[in-house]
């Protein structure tokens, strides 16, 4: 079985067919993982700001998100796994859109796969891409949402968790796996942290999330296994994130 990782979205090669992980390390994965495990009954992705707004009149939901880090005018939330968890959103459906992980996860809409991978579900996450991917007889690739299209640490060092997650779950199945070079970077640069929560604290993400007052959800998004929970996309018009269920 075939792991490999796109580094930066312009590598992801949306139309192979493997079982994609997209993770937005900071924050859109963590985020979404984080609204089905408080209870969210279920979340729309929408790209533009504009039919963000629209559907969350139309289906009575949430509106959570950001540009450029920042909560939308008119938005109820912004992109903050901490804040959602104070929010009492149990029980209600949400829609979200943001600069980087929305606009990938429109990109790998028609897969027959898709999940949404992050440190907190790393192992789950990992272990439910070896699942499917083993019933369909392809490979596993896991994209970095990158920001504004460019390579940052926050991504690729979830993304070498995954990896490793997946490696191990394969091994335990009997499978063989076979990293690409790009997967063997991101594994080796999580490995040169002493710790994930180092890793972020030292990307992009992590020194603009100070800058803003949102440092908070640094040490949360940098938790590992914490979560059984694995979103997976469900393609149509809205697209729509659910919990994975075998």
């Amino acid at each position: 079985m075939e792991i490999d990782v796109a580094l930066v979205p312009q590598a992801a090669r949306p139309a192979d067919p493997v079982v994609f992980i997209v993770t937005d390390q900071i924050r859109a994965s963590t985020t979404l993982t984080t609204l089905l495990d408080i209870g969210c009954s279920g979340v729309y992705i929408e790209g533009s700001l504009a039919a963000a707004r629209r559907l969350g009149r139309e289906t009575g939901s949430i509106l959570i998100g950001e540009r450029h880090l920042l909560r939308p005018a008119g938005f109820d939330f912004p992109n903050s796994p901490m804040a959602l968890t104070r929010a009492g959103v149990r029980g209600k459906s949400a829609v979200l859109s943001t600069t980087n992980g929305t606009a990938i996860l429109r990109m790998v809409r028609h897969s027959n796969s898709a999940l949404v991978g992050c440190l907190r579900n790393a192992r789950a996450c990992g272990a439910a891409a070896v699942r499917l991917a083993e019933t369909r007889g392809t490979g596993i690739r896991v994209i970095c949402a990158g920001r504004q299209r460019r390579f940052n640490i926050e991504d690729a060092v979830a993304a070498g968790v995954i990896v490793q997650r997946i490696v191990e779950a394969a091994s335990s199945r009997g499978i063989a796996t076979t990293l690409t070079d790009a997967a063997h970077a991101a594994v080796r640069l999580r490995d040169g942290y002493p710790d994930t929560l180092t890793a972020l604290l030292d990307s992009e993400g992590g020194r603009v999330l100070q800058q803003i007052g949102e440092e908070e959800d640094i040490p949360f998004c940098a938790e590992v296994d914490r979560t059984d929970t694995v979103p997976v996309l469900r393609g149509g018009n809205p697209m729509r994130i659910e919990r994975l269920v075998f």
